[in-house]
């Protein structure tokens, strides 16, 4: 596990604590979560510090699943952690699915060009019920564009850009 915990990536958020034996649920953010097996380390980011923990077990393998942590013994201490994300390497995680498939993690920093001009640089990704949500940085502000086929034409991961659709702004 890497030293700088701000290199990992989220892959699950804590929820409220499973029984009275240290038991926590889980609530995935991809496909990770039901990989971790016991004896992994993971890093909890919660309350504004960052704890190294064991996996002791894992129940469940879809998008909720409940993990008990080494040392974590008591409804209490699981509760300690409600609210905290559980953050892994990037290597952990699985390629994407596609070639339309990108991390949001990949996306930042992006340059967004539309008609030959520079939009701004990609600065987040907000998940949406319909499409995500690109939130580009430019020289006038911010602005949201949505991430679908239709406006974004091109992804150019080589050169980090994004190209939109001709006269979409």
């Amino acid at each position: 596990m890497p030293d700088d915990a701000g290199a990992q990536v989220a892959i699950a958020r804590l929820g409220r604590p499973h029984g009275l034996r240290g038991g926590i649920t889980a609530h995935a953010d991809g496909p990770t979560l039901g990989s971790l097996v016991p004896g992994e380390c993971v890093t909890v980011r919660v309350g504004g510090g960052d704890r190294t923990l064991v996996v002791g077990e894992r129940r469940g393998e879809g998008p909720k699943a409940i993990l008990v942590f080494a040392g974590i013994a008591t409804r209490e201490d699981a509760a300690a952690l409600s609210g905290g994300t559980v953050m892994v390497a990037p290597d952990r995680l699985p390629p994407p699915e596609g070639p339309d498939t990108f991390y949001v993690r990949d996306l930042i920093g992006f340059e967004v060009r539309c008609s030959g001009t520079v939009v701004g640089t990609v600065r987040d990704v907000l998940p949406g019920t319909a499409n995500d949500c690109l939130v580009v940085a430019g020289d006038g502000g911010e602005i949201l564009l949505p991430f679908t086929r239709d406006a974004v034409v091109q992804v150019d991961e080589a050169a980090a850009c994004l190209i939109l659709r001709e006269g979409l702004l």
